[in-house]
């Protein structure tokens, strides 16, 4: 939903836009994800870069949003264009980057109706490859887009795209998207007032959100924004604005989680590790942490349905278990929060994964609470008197060797 709040000097216009998604999650429910952006469009009906750091408010940075941070290449084409085999160039924006532009070259071909509005037909596709990052080969090699744009404003109803991204040598992504104009329609007064209050209340939240919050996160930062957000819930409960208010309070309550496990993992640090006891993957012995005072112990806490885990299992078999075993350390998988049956899933995990370091099972899920564990992987380094000098979320392969090799001092 976009709302032109202004129309200033030079025909540009100021415009808030409301972007809600519904990402799927296979056989759960997955909240909306929604942004409120607050654009200026220039008299060609191109998008003006803003600051990242009023980009990262705008666009809480999550993993379906962060692909639609822009939508449409432009929002109208100025009516003197459209004339049939009327062709033209511009030099634009690719990724909202400032620094990097493109040369498209617009063709208008024909006339399609799209309802029951007739519209021009007009190509856009960029003329040659945009380099992104030059050391990593990185460049958009295709940008093809068809518009649909009213004859009397100019106005695009709809868009077909497909970009090609070559991430890097021999990779590529390649993305298509179509988007439709529902309908355009001027408020009421009274509307368009109750929306610009809601509008400057965004606004103001935005000001304590973003990289200050997501970069440098405090327990005072997130209560003020905490604050901020209930207060504007409380005020405009109805408003279409408060989808994203909540996206925000999803991700600033997973920020206060990560922090608080920061904190506690922090506590453990130069203390006893907490000793524990679980059975073998194969399920026919138990073995005790304590058991193995004397090595450097590298515990993986994992789950056989998480991505990083998988990814991250086959580098635990190869640089730290197959590279260190011989000098005394022991790679220890502890599998949690299975899905299904916990031996079953454990055990297709290690056949996957060719693992032959020790996996244990923990199908009651009491060792996270031990080591404050809430996201996997999470990877915690025991020296040999057993104290743990390495506890970290996610995988650290560096951080992880540097904690073995002082470890074995």
């Amino acid at each position: 939903m976009d709302l032109v709040t202004e129309v200033g000097e030079g025909q540009r216009a100021t415009v808030a836009s409301l972007r809600t998604f519904q990402p799927q999650g296979e056989g759960q429910t997955v909240p909306p994800e929604s942004a409120v952006r607050f654009l200026t469009i220039t008299n060609m009906g191109e998008e003006e870069p803003v600051p990242i750091e009023q980009m990262f408010a705008e666009s809480p940075p999550l993993g379906f949003l962060g692909q639609f941070t822009t939508l449409l290449s432009v929002y109208f084409v100025p009516t003197g264009q459209l004339k049939e085999g009327n062709a033209w160039a511009n030099k634009e924006r690719i990724f909202l980057r400032a620094d990097l532009l493109g040369e498209f070259r617009y063709q208008v071909t024909s006339k399609e109706k799209v309802g029951d509005r007739e519209c021009w037909v007009i190509t856009r596709t960029l003329l040659k490859p945009a380099v992104i990052q030059p050391e990593q080969g990185a460049q958009v090699t295709k940008s093809a887009d068809r518009l649909w744009v009213d004859p009397q404003t100019g106005l695009i109803r709809q868009i077909q795209r497909e970009m090609t991204l070559q991430v890097r040598e021999g990779q590529v992504l390649i993305t298509t998207v179509t988007l439709a104009l529902k309908s355009a329609q001027k408020v009421s007064e009274n509307i368009f007032q109750q929306r610009s209050q809601e509008l400057k209340a965004v606004k103001g939240l935005h000001q304590k959100v973003g990289a200050p919050v997501l970069m440098q996160p405090t327990k005072e930062k997130l209560d003020e924004v905490e604050k901020a957000i209930g207060d504007f819930l409380q005020r405009y409960k109805d408003s279409p604005y408060a989808p994203h208010v909540e996206t925000w309070h999803r991700l600033v309550q997973f920020i206060r989680q990560r922090l608080g496990q920061a904190e506690r993992q922090g506590r453990l640090l130069g203390q006893a590790a907490p000793d524990f006891e679980l059975p073998t993957v194969d399920g026919e012995r138990k073995v005790k942490l304590s058991d193995l005072r004397g090595k450097v112990v590298v515990l993986n806490f994992f789950a056989h349905w998480c991505g990083p885990c998988n990814a991250e299992a086959p580098r635990l078999e190869k640089e730290f278990w197959q590279a260190y075993k011989d000098e005394g350390v022991v790679v220890v998988g502890v599998a949690i929060w299975a899905q299904e049956d916990p031996f079953k899933v454990a055990q297709a995990f290690v056949k996957k994964h060719r693992l032959t370091y020790l996996v244990l099972v923990d199908a009651e899920d009491k060792t996270p609470n031990l080591y404050g564990v809430e996201g996997v992987p999470t990877n915690v380094v025991v020296d040999k008197q057993g104290i743990i000098r390495y506890l970290q979320a996610g995988f650290d392969p560096e951080g992880i060797r540097r904690a073995i090799e002082e470890a074995l001092k």
